[in-house]
């Protein structure tokens, strides 16, 4: 079993192993999607107030995602790297010592944002009506945060070594767990908003052991050992020196992303409400992609590590012409069929407006979005995470911050998709111009003695 759930990426086509890796990463994202859609239904049920808080309160929430996604790259590139070098007892070190960094800059990720929480929603200017509710689901979900970095970190170190079968086994028993507890806190337990985040904490604490179980035991064919805990300062600052530059730029595009909803926000809670649909249905869609450009980090770490250069490159083209091929047509689905799926989520005659202009508007952009995060992918598996990250903060703070509040006060709510569409577009060219001339196929994580 251990050996056909690693997929040896050296002994095989290059689309046959980007399929093989990228299939169950893809699956994960769906059932987490999955999740996020049964949750605003729920809450879609008790009303446009209650469907906003989360809405409002996610920008935040991603910030402190952000930061675990930026190590969960490290832990993803240095296993990688050491398994393309066919040294699985370095790979496993490294494991241990980002589990270790990740433990203190999780607990610290927590603090901060319990204690500043509320004062980040009001910097969002979040109305009166939303802003309870807003700041209470955020602690809540913020207590969460130590656990999700784990299962983000082990998660991404299984993708490393070949392995994205375990993610996603782990993701879809979490995301049945959420959805059976979801409408028990929320209805049963009359929690309301509140429900969604105690569901969520819960379901991340059991998962989150259970992931520890795993790799601990070794019973999936990699393990951590307890004298690799040991601070080890050189791979520390290996840990620091990937995760660093993509934690902080998801992060502070996070920030960006938290003022476009300030400004979205300021329209009210109908307009908030149809962002919040388009945005859980485009990250449905996007998370094929994902999935993808997981797989495309994986093999690009190992093709870089195992000396195979050529390899990364092929992996690269032939998955961004995946991607766009798939995203584009799902694109045509939305750009006809927004209305109805607007309708699912919630049955009000102005969110409906609203939605349909969202969808035929940003739709077509988002194949460009999507093969983009092929293309950083493959900076960030072989551990150039910091020109990933110049990419990120270019076509967020460069372009759609800027184009969001300017086109939003000559336009109205409209003018933040026509930002959104021409901001998806620029990341792909710039993305292809950083892949194009940068050094993204030089080594990062080196053997030590």
């Amino acid at each position: 079993m251990k050996q056909i759930k690693k997929v040896d990426i050296f002994n095989q086509p290059v689309e046959k192993a980007l399929m093989k890796l990228a299939w169950p990463i893809i699956v994960s994202n769906l059932l987490q999607t999955v999740y996020n859609i049964t949750d605003a239904f729920f809450l879609g049920k008790l009303g446009k107030v209650e469907f906003s808080a989360p809405t409002v309160a996610w920008p935040i929430i991603f910030v402190f995602i952000s930061l675990a996604g930026g190590f969960s790259q490290a832990g993803t590139s240095m296993v990688a790297g050491y398994t393309g070098m066919d040294n699985k007892k370095m790979a496993e070190k490294s494991a241990a010592q980002s589990m270790l960094t990740v433990t203190v800059i999780s607990v610290a990720v927590m603090t901060i944002g319990l204690i500043f929480g509320k004062y980040f929603l009001n910097f969002m200017k979040v109305s009166d009506d939303v802003f309870e509710l807003s700041h209470s689901y955020l602690n809540v979900i913020l207590i969460s945060m130590p656990f999700m970095f784990f299962m983000e970190l082990i998660s991404g170190i299984f993708r490393g070594w070949g392995n994205s079968f375990v993610p996603m086994m782990i993701t879809g028993l979490s995301v049945t767990l959420n959805v059976i507890l979801d409408p028990i806190f929320i209805f049963k337990f009359n929690l309301g908003v509140n429900g969604a985040a105690v569901a969520t904490l819960i379901s991340r604490i059991i998962f989150a052991g259970y992931f520890l179980y795993i790799i601990f035991s070794g019973k999936m064919g990699f393990q951590v050992h307890i004298k690799d805990f040991k601070p080890d300062f050189r791979y520390i600052n290996k840990v620091l020196t990937i995760g660093l530059p993509s934690s902080v730029g998801q992060s502070v595009s996070a920030v960006g992303f938290a003022i476009i909803t300030g400004v979205i926000s300021a329209f009210g809670p109908a307009v908030i409400s149809a962002y919040g649909v388009g945005n859980r249905i485009t990250n449905i869609i996007v998370m094929v992609a994902a999935g993808l450009g997981f797989a495309t980090s994986t093999m690009a770490g190992q093709y870089i590590g195992g000396n195979k250069p050529e390899k990364a490159s092929e992996t690269v083209r032939k998955a961004s012409v995946t991607t766009f091929l798939i995203v584009m047509s799902f694109s045509v689905l939305l750009f006809f069929f927004g209305k109805y799926v607007t309708i699912f989520f919630i049955n009000d005659e102005e969110v409906i407006k609203i939605g349909v202009k969202f969808f035929k508007l940003v739709s077509f952009s988002l194949p460009f979005f999507a093969t983009m995060s092929i293309l950083v992918g493959a900076m960030r598996g072989t551990g150039h995470t910091m020109q990933a990250t110049v990419v990120d903060l270019l076509r967020l703070w460069a372009v759609r911050v800027p184009l969001v509040i300017f086109m939003a006060d000559r336009f109205g709510f409209v003018g933040v998709f026509y930002a959104m569409i021409i901001s998806n577009i620029f990341a792909l060219v710039l993305s292809y111009i950083f892949l194009k001339f940068g050094n993204w196929k030089e080594k990062v994580v080196h053997e030590f003695e």
